[in-house]
């Protein structure tokens, strides 16, 4: 492993923090059904959820996309080196995923409810160009980020049979950039037989369907590229990456804000094809300057691995699981405004003591056998 990719591979506290921020975000976002937040807060938190999850998706493109670049680009690129690659990456995500598949199936058919598309769960079929089922609806960014993954992983196997290998770089620039274009003109196609004007319906329809959101994975993909290629003048430029991004978010919020666009006030374009992609730009160009932050106080330090560490499995089981629970259980609807902090203290509480007791009894030892097994055969 050369130098660059070593800068990658260590534990950055930065974008540990960006990890943590995320899930921290979407349950903050979620606990809304405990408290039917209207108004302001109702906002904050809605934007908090949608923030947290665009976090996730920018930042996994970054980390997952320098390793798929360093393999392509350092070694002979065969079908078995797709093979490790997606071993190696379905592996760390599926055993999570199928065992919390299996608790919503439990759960739901415990009350009688359908299951009818479950199966398309297992093969992270569910929202590749359709809305996502009532089952386990929190799930549709995984499908976003693996399919991403599986499909440029096989582009670029398949085009790398055409072309000298010394293009290498320039081929996995164009597989990149070519998927950022098929994602955009899939939105303008969207936008041009659309009549939605409802948010929640293009929350549904756009913004949680894969063919309309792999541009997000594929701009932490090309940062990932870039920063590989470029750590120190990405690094030497951090605050004035910061500073720009600042700027694109405080434009963003002058349209929607200040210029009141609303996908029923003329502004449905922006919304069906500008919007989300570009977030995913003011992400982007906030890793470098968390990049640069390499540690903290030993206490904060412990804190945020430790909610990293638990995040994906609280991420699983959070809302279809403990929240659905909750509100099946507690009419919510009739607590005082303390007895719902109660409540959300509770949510809380139980999601981070599974998330803990999953990662430390099922996720982790599954991870470790994973990294002795590609180490003993020689596939790191």
């Amino acid at each position: 492993m050369n130098e660059k990719a070593q800068i990658v591979s260590k534990r950055i506290f930065g974008l540990d923090f960006i990890r943590a921020i995320s899930i921290l975000l979407v349950l903050f976002s979620h606990s809304s059904w405990i408290y039917n937040s209207q108004g302001f807060l109702g906002k904050i938190q809605d934007f908090s959820g949608f923030i947290g999850v665009e976090l996730f998706l920018v930042l996994s493109g970054f980390l997952v996309g320098g390793i798929i670049f360093k393999h392509f680009t350092s070694q002979e690129y065969t079908i078995q080196s797709v093979i490790v690659f997606l071993e190696r990456r379905l592996f760390r995500v599926l055993p999570n995923y199928y065992l919390a598949i299996v608790i919503n199936c439990i759960i739901f058919l415990s009350l009688g409810l359908s299951i009818v598309h479950v199966w398309q769960y297992f093969f992270l079929i569910q929202n590749i160009a359709t809305p996502m089922p009532e089952f386990f609806p929190e799930t549709w960014s995984l499908p976003i980020k693996e399919l991403g993954y599986i499909v440029l992983v096989f582009l670029l196997l398949i085009f790398s049979q055409f072309i000298n290998p010394k293009f290498k770089e320039i081929l996995f620039l164009s597989v990149v950039i070519g998927l950022l274009i098929v994602s955009l003109v899939s939105k303008i196609i969207y936008n041009l037989n659309s009549n939605n004007t409802d948010l929640f319906l293009w929350s549904l329809e756009i913004r949680s369907v894969v063919i309309y959101r792999i541009d997000t994975v594929m701009m932490g993909i090309l940062m990932g590229y870039l920063f590989f290629k470029f750590p120190d003048k990405l690094l030497k430029n951090k605050l004035f990456l910061l500073v720009i991004s600042v700027i694109f978010f405080l434009i963003l919020f002058a349209v929607i804000h200040v210029l009141k666009y609303r996908l029923d006030n003329g502004g449905k374009w922006f919304w069906n094809i500008v919007c989300l992609p570009f977030i995913g730009v003011i992400i982007s160009f906030l890793l470098p300057f968390f990049l640069n932050w390499k540690t903290a106080p030993e206490l904060l330090q412990n804190v945020i691995i430790k909610i990293c560490n638990w995040s994906y499995s609280i991420y699983l089981v959070h809302y279809s699981i403990v929240l659905f629970l909750i509100k099946t259980f507690i009419d919510t609807d009739s607590l005082t405004f303390t007895q719902k902090h109660f409540v959300s203290l509770l949510y809380v509480t139980v999601a981070f003591l599974l998330g803990f007791l999953i990662y430390q009894f099922f996720e982790k030892p599954i991870n470790d056998y994973r990294t002795k097994k590609f180490i003993l055969n020689g596939r790191k």
